[in-house]
């Protein structure tokens, strides 16, 4: 079980109990990466490092809150050295593809915000 507080917590999706250092479980972490992966899958299209750091390269900023990426606080995990994140343009959710045309630079914090509403659709999906 998780520790949070001092006290221990379950899983809100399944009841499970299985954590690490992620708020989802890990059960529910793995249904829904397989999950987006299915839709990345079926939505086609693809892109490779270089056009990702081409395009990194053409963006001096979030393109969803104009600001700087010197602006943007660090992330909270330090595992993660950037503050830019793959943004899609066309949600994967919503049928986008993971082509390059539909990738935008965006940071973390914009990103992360778009995924938190699309999680409250209510669609039962981890």
């Amino acid at each position: 079980m998780r520790e949070e507080n001092g006290t221990a917590s379950t899983c809100t999706k399944c009841g499970g109990s299985r954590f690490n250092n992620w708020n989802r479980c890990m059960d529910c972490r793995n249904a829904r990466g397989k999950l987006r992966n299915a839709r990345l899958r079926a939505n086609g299209g693809t892109h490779t490092s270089t056009e990702w750091r081409a395009l990194l390269a053409q963006s001096p900023k979030c393109v969803e809150c104009g600001r700087a990426w010197e602006e943007i606080p660090p992330r909270p995990d330090p595992r993660y050295k950037s503050v830019w994140t793959k943004g899609h343009k066309l949600p994967v959710y919503h049928g986008g593809a993971n082509d390059i045309s539909n990738i935008q630079a965006e940071c973390y914090q914009c990103n992360f915000g778009k995924n938190a509403g699309s999680l409250k659709r209510g669609d039962g999906k981890c």
